[in-house]
């Protein structure tokens, strides 16, 4: 028996419904964003999560079972679920590209030092998907903050450095650590999904329908399928899918990784990257040349399917946990970058739709790699003077 998710025609939005259709009682349907906020043992056998925002379920089943379900019209997908993890970070705590007094390399080679005279990214709401934070660096404050792992109910801690890391990128604070984020006066939100550097699909997508009651514009969603894309052409994954249209809907742009397989056999872009609605980023070494890890391609992918910008990701500095500047390497550290630059321009233009925040970027992006749109740097570099300047 696995845990699967079960996706139902976008008209089915009551548990009452979705019971039905599934040959269940309804009391045995739970609301999974509130249930996963508050369950610290685990995931039960017998706890059916309902998400009727995206109109899917999740229930463990026996394979008949999800066969059957497979032939109900009303019924639009079956399949189990994934795992999704961050990049895996170095706990050395020190680096040959660390310059006492300075910011991190990668804040001047994506100009957004620059960009401070004009913003700073105050008073957007910027929401960071990963793993736990560290609540006790000054230089990091977190707004608020929610779990969505069921075997915890904290968002904070200090086991796995990856959202801190990515925490700090976005928004340190000029203070004390050495470190300054690409938006460093944005309001930052914890959502905690992973736990010993995994989590699910299902926590990423109550992760995202508590953005959306948040209101916040920006998600950094730094996790990928680390088994890979299975072929090519892969599908978006569906059901994380709807979750992120939904955020956009909303009016938060989300962020994420093309994933870092790109020196293995299976180099094209992961999931969840390759969902329409979330922005794939790609890494570059402190040259701008392309990081050979960073997971690219096909060549025929569409472009919102595939690698749209790309930013420094090979030994990036940020914070690990305790508040000590380190390196890490991975698409999940270019994600932030991104992240932060949307901040500075929706200070700049709140009224601006994450479609046109997103074009901004891009139009105003440098084109490295072959001319124009490539399988590995998309449509090009993160410049954030650029991207404010043209507003």
């Amino acid at each position: 028996m696995d845990r699967y998710l079960v996706t139902f025609d976008r008209s089915v939005k009551e548990r009452s419904s979705m019971a039905s259709t599934l040959g269940r009682p309804r009391q045995g349907i739970v609301d999974g964003v509130q249930h996963l906020a508050a369950e610290a043992q685990g995931l039960a056998s017998d706890v059916i999560l309902a998400f009727p925002f995206i109109s899917v379920a999740s229930l463990v089943l026996e394979e008949d079972e999800a066969a059957a379900l497979r032939q109900r019209g009303e019924i639009y997908g079956v399949r189990r679920t994934r795992k999704v993890q961050g990049s895996p970070i170095s706990r050395d705590f020190a680096s040959p590209m660390a310059v006492p007094g300075a910011p991190p390399w990668h804040i001047p080679l994506i100009n957004a030092e620059k960009s401070w005279s004009r913003t700073t990214g105050r008073g957007v709401r910027v929401g960071i998907i990963d793993s736990e934070i560290d609540r006790d660096i000054a230089d990091l404050p977190i707004v608020e903050g929610q779990t969505f792992h069921p075997e915890t109910t904290e968002w904070w801690g200090t086991d796995d450095p990856h959202g801190t890391f990515c925490a700090a990128i976005v928004g340190c604070r000029t203070g004390n650590t050495g470190m300054v984020g690409v938006a460093p006066d944005c309001d930052l939100y914890a959502m905690r999904t992973n736990k010993g550097g995994t989590g699910s699909e299902e926590s990423l997508i109550a992760a995202m329908a508590w953005a959306v009651e948040k209101k916040l514009h920006v998600v950094s969603l730094s996790q990928w399928d680390f088994a890979g894309a299975d072929e090519p052409h892969e599908a978006p994954w569906e059901e994380l899918g709807r979750a992120a249209e939904e955020l956009t809907k909303a009016g938060c742009i989300v962020i994420g990784i093309s994933g870092n397989s790109g020196n293995r056999p299976k180099p094209w872009v992961t999931n969840p990257g390759r969902c329409p609605a979330i922005v794939a980023v790609g890494a570059t070494n402190a040259d701008q040349t392309w990081w050979q890890s960073s997971s690219y391609g096909p060549d025929d992918l569409p472009e919102e399917r595939a690698v749209e910008l790309v930013a420094p990701g090979n030994s990036v500095l940020s914070l690990l946990p305790g508040g000590y500047a380190a390196p890490g390497s991975g698409t999940s550290f270019a994600a932030p970058q991104i992240a932060g630059a949307c901040a500075l321009v929706k200070q700049l233009r709140p009224d601006l739709t994450p479609s046109q925040i997103r074009s901004v970027l891009k139009t105003t992006s440098r084109d490295f790699g072959p001319l124009g749109r490539d399988s590995k740097f998309g449509v090009g570099f993160l410049d954030c003077f650029a991207a404010i300047s043209s507003l």
